[in-house]
């Protein structure tokens, strides 16, 4: 794997624990903390978990495999990165009476999609 591929897959799991966190376990919170924030190695973490390197490995994995589903079902990276692009949009729009109507389109979408 490439440094551009290792790249992209841990901004990718980033986004992933940043709107899949909370639904995670406490055990599995800070493993993916220790592991993506902090830095952490795989011995580390196994260390100061008191298991093993492959169980941290495991965990990691399994992990990512459960955040993913998580996304398959509920999109909220996807719709994130939608809503980001239509405010980037709008907020190229030079009248600003056409930037508050859209802005305010936006609004009621996302409204009406919750």
């Amino acid at each position: 794997m490439n440094d551009l591929s290792i790249l992209e897959e841990r901004k990718m799991v980033l986004e992933l624990l940043g709107e899949y966190e909370s639904i995670l376990t406490p055990k599995q919170r800070e493993v993916m903390n220790d592991y993506y924030r902090f830095d952490l190695s795989l011995s580390e973490i196994a260390e100061s978990s008191g298991v093993t390197r492959a169980a941290i490995h495991d965990m990691i994995a399994k992990t990512i495999a459960k955040m993913n589903e998580f996304e398959a079902k509920l999109h909220l990276v996807e719709k994130k990165k939608d809503i980001k692009s239509a405010i980037s949009a709008i907020e190229k729009v030079d009248d600003a009476n056409m930037k508050l109507e859209l802005y305010r389109q936006l609004g009621k979408d996302l409204t009406d999609g919750i």
